[in-house]
């Protein structure tokens, strides 16, 4: 850049920062600033003048018509300013065609004639994408006194220069008027790269104000800024990860949206929805004095986010036809009995359980639940789906199930079959007992916690939340079934091993009484394995014949084919007599661990 140039350059810095230093339209002298800065860099990048570029970048928004009583004005207002400074004709010529051609004027602005045209107004466009961006936008709607967001002003398609410029419109709708817009319209190959992360922060938080808006909102779906009244039908899940895999599968159908539905109803109270604000408290106290104390918050603000969600979704569920993703699991299963009884006779409500259709179309395989699937399966799913509308018949049988649970006032539920069934606390512990046995949790040899839990839940194939499993761990060891080393806060921190109790039987308690059945019928198991080898042995030795053996003759008489052959034969049938003894005692002994096993169950 020429010494002439340069000093051209200082005195346009000084002259727009005069102007706009004190603007608060998000047009200010550090948005110009930012402006020439890009510029510059885009200039060298794209093997433009430079000189002209910053010209034009320090000097586009003092000519701006927003910022001046007329366009005409603030182009008189450069064109003189460029006189008086000394700017070359054929350069003054160039940054004022460059300021009267850049304006976005509601997406009906000229195409830029030169290379340093278009790098400026891609670097304008650039400085009201991001963060940035977003900040400008309402620093600007405020200026000129426009709402932050109104449901009832709706969003202009297309519009001329002059009613882009006075009509009226919200901070929210101007993202889709124009600023959603500009990436697609960057004139360069560095401005579109740059754009795209500046693009994604604005639809991040149009997301997470959408989010936002929806907080208690029992309008939600005829306000939101996103949807703006045009879904067409609800998938309701009750995990997030089945949420993410669903919204993922329906990227290309923008009028279906999912909903979710949290809150592993599994475990602990149910919540009685006739008396929320007590069932609620009473199911938040009983989680936090049984779950780890280690992400409380966390499990708190969840547990909040899942009661706003239930609160204020069924009513405006029924406004649309709704597809609810309850596969084979207690809390999916849970989650729809709820569901349904909060949102009686609804006219186009329907179910698709993902886990039985798959497996019908593949026995061997065999999900816990909906979450497990990809969006390529839960695709399939819908594929192969015949969607029928439950009948009033069928919601009404939903609802009495949800009644009957309720009633129950169980803290623990499980699916068997397809029957839903409230069970004792206790149900699992069997389980982690048996698990800690398997990973060799015994004598003296302890195993991290979470090792177990994993183990629980992965062989066991449950769906019951790995913090409920840990809460068991932790009274498995109050009770004495269990000793730990370590820090019990949380899972990872602590490890276990089962104890032999020292004290007399008749001082033992249920846990410890459970920890020895635990053990009989894992030793019975491996000595089922003894039996399985010992007639793997036998079998083979009874296809032995002596004569082929090749055995020389001995000196001893009693040393010959046909004595072996008659001790092999005699050793066949004590074995297979012991065998059968063995059996039959084994199989006695299952019988009575298992009628305990159901007698505990019912306590």
């Amino acid at each position: 850049m020429k010494s002439n140039e340069r000093q051209i350059i200082l005195h346009a810095q000084e002259f727009a920062r005069s102007i706009l230093e004190r603007d608060s339209s998000g047009h200010d002298w550090w948005h110009i600033q930012r402006v020439t800065r890009i510029a510059r860099i885009l200039a060298n990048l794209e093997g433009a003048n430079v000189y002209i570029c910053e010209l034009s970048a320090l000097l586009h928004d003092v000519a701006d018509e927003k910022l001046n009583e007329s366009k005409e004005a603030g182009y008189e207002r450069v064109q003189n300013w460029l006189m008086q400074a000394g700017v070359e004709t054929t350069d003054r010529e160039l940054v004022l065609e460059i300021i009267n051609t850049m304006s976005f004027s509601g997406g009906t602005g000229n195409t830029m004639r030169t290379l340093e045209g278009r790098i400026v107004q891609d670097a304008d466009r650039l400085d009201a994408l991001g963060v940035i961006g977003i900040a400008r936008t309402f620093a600007y709607s405020g200026w000129k006194g426009q709402k932050m967001y109104d449901p009832f002003i709706p969003l202009r398609e297309k519009m001329t220069q002059e009613e882009y410029r006075s009509g009226e419109s919200t901070a929210i709708n101007h993202f889709y008027e124009k600023l959603l817009k500009l990436k697609d319209r960057m004139n360069t190959e560095s401005a579109r790269l740059l754009a795209d992360n500046k693009h994604q922060s604005l639809e991040l938080f149009l997301q997470a104000f959408d989010k936002e808006w929806a907080i208690g909102n029992n309008a939600y779906l005829s306000e939101s800024p996103i949807h703006r009244g045009n879904v067409t039908r609800v998938h309701i899940s009750f995990d997030d990860s089945t949420a993410g895999s669903l919204k993922l599968m329906l990227q290309s159908n923008p009028g279906e949206i999912v909903v979710t539905l949290g809150d592993n109803l599994m475990v602990g109270p149910l919540p009685n929805d006739r008396d929320f604000s007590h069932s609620f408290s009473g199911r938040n106290e009983w989680i936090q004095e049984r779950y780890s104390t280690a992400y409380a918050d966390d499990r708190k603000q969840s547990m909040l986010q899942a009661a706003f969600s239930w609160h204020i979704w069924p009513q405006q569920l029924m406004e649309v036809p709704c597809l609810i993703w309850a596969g084979d699991s207690a809390s999916e299963q849970l989650g729809l009995r709820r569901l349904l009884s909060l949102m009686p006779d609804h006219p186009d409500a329907m179910v698709i359980n993902a886990t039985s259709i798959l497996h019908e179309q593949d026995p061997n395989t065999w999900y816990k639940g909906t979450y497990e699937m990809t969006p390529k399966k839960l695709q399939t799913v819908l594929n192969v789906s015949e969607l029928v509308r439950l009948s009033p018949e069928e919601q009404a049988g939903y609802r009495e199930e949800w009644s009957r649970l309720l009633n129950e006032d169980g803290t623990l539920r499980v699916l068997k079959g397809k029957e839903l069934h409230t069970v004792s606390e206790s149900y699992y512990d069997g389980d982690i007992l048996e698990a800690a046995y398997r990973v060799e949790a015994r004598h003296g040899f302890f195993k991290k916690s979470a090792r177990i839990i994993g183990d629980v839940i992965g062989n066991g194939e449950l769906t019951v939340p790995d913090l409920f499993v840990e809460y068991r761990v932790r009274h498995l060891i109050r009770e004495g079934a269990l000793v730990h080393t370590g820090d019990l806060s949380t899972m990872r921190n602590y490890s276990v091993s089962l104890v032999d109790p020292s004290i007399p039987e008749e001082q033992w308690s249920h846990e410890q009484r459970l920890a020895k059945v635990v053990k009989v019928r894992s030793l019975l198991r491996e000595m089922m394995e003894i039996n399985l080898s010992e007639k793997d042995v036998m079998e083979q030795l009874s296809q032995l014949d002596a004569a082929a053996l090749g055995l020389t003759p001995s000196a001893q008489p009693e040393v010959d084919e046909g004595g072996i052959q008659a001790l092999l034969g005699e050793l066949l049938i004590t074995y297979q007599q012991h065998r059968e003894q063995r059996i039959s005692v084994i199989e006695s002994l299952v019988k009575m661990l298992n009628h305990w096993d159901q007698d505990t169950h019912k306590e």
